[in-house]
């Protein structure tokens, strides 16, 4: 049975009340992301639509990626916003293409005036990147759903855009750097997954359902967090003796709430080793980006 996209869009619209909004879609060329195009073609008006395309400039023939986007842009009358990579990073290259790609992306945005910027973010996508994250060390935050405000598309299968894009007719690009598993989550998609659905044949819905839970275990332990320390997490200062008595769930979020940037969980463990056993005098640790100091029985940052 074939999945009405188009009125999984209408309800998306409706729920992050963005009806009458002008949007930015991230659009690659793949085939997910020329499913989104069209379906959102086809319920929003064009004057309120915008497409940004981000050539990584990693292949010989990228730049008919770009070419193919806009044509498609151009002959639905939608605004097309390009750019390109000069350089490549020598390390972290995944982690530099997404730092790249959100600071032109919201670059596009606020050049078009965009109240939001869509993804084709998948419920396939969602699988790889709840096992990359759990290779990695993740809590409930980590294992919770990707922003789905943002991600019209998030609980649905990538069979399912495949299906969609085949009984329209539709055109996409293949990037033959996805088949490259020198990347992690191309390993993930192309030689793990196949694997886990001879065990679990509908991995999608299990994930799906295991995120929701995730995100629940999250928010509780937020609320939990913020009734108990709200003040503590304010003022940035916390009796050490109170945040050895908080439950070991609290003790890790207040430290990954404290931080500037997300700690692995090595620097949580580390961290916590040290404050548990009520380290004396002046003494100091760095979590995340954040100093952490302890003096006459406080902890500060």
């Amino acid at each position: 049975m074939s999945i009405d996209l188009e009125k999984i869009f209408q309800t998306f619209l409706q729920q992050q009340n963005l009806e009458g909004e002008k949007l930015l879609l991230m659009i690659s060329g793949g085939v997910d992301s020329m499913v989104l195009l069209h379906v959102v073609a086809q319920v929003v008006a064009p004057e309120l639509l915008s497409v940004f395309h981000l050539d990584h400039n990693t292949r010989v023939n990228s730049t008919n990626d770009s070419l193919f986007v806009q044509n498609i842009c151009s002959k639905n009358n939608i605004k097309f916003y390009g750019e390109k990579l000069d350089t490549q990073p020598e390390k972290n290259i995944e982690a530099s293409w997404r730092s790249e790609r959100k600071r032109l992306t919201l670059k596009a945005a606020s050049n078009f005036g965009a109240t939001k910027i869509l993804t084709a973010h998948h419920a396939t996508d969602l699988v790889e990147t709840m096992i990359f994250r759990l290779t990695k060390g993740a809590g409930p935050s980590g294992l919770s759903p990707f922003d789905n405000s943002i991600k019209p598309f998030w609980n649905i299968h990538k069979q399912a855009l495949i299906n969609y894009a085949k009984q329209h007719q539709l055109e996409w690009q293949e990037d033959s750097s996805n088949f490259n598993t020198k990347f992690e989550r191309n390993l993930i998609r192309l030689e793990i997954l196949p694997v886990l659905k001879k065990i679990t044949p509908n991995l999608e819905q299990v994930f799906v359902r295991e995120a929701k839970t995730f995100s629940q275990l999250q928010n509780f332990v937020e609320t939990q967090l913020q009734t108990l320390c709200s003040l503590e997490i304010e003022q940035k200062i916390i009796a050490l003796e109170k945040f050895i008595n908080l439950h070991p769930t609290l003790q890790n979020e207040l430290l990954r709430t404290i931080a500037t940037k997300t700690p692995s969980q090595s620097e949580l463990e580390d961290c916590l080793k040290w404050l548990l056993h009520n380290p004396r005098g002046n003494s100091q640790k760095n979590i995340g980006g954040t100093n952490l100091k302890i003096k006459s029985g406080t902890l500060t940052w």
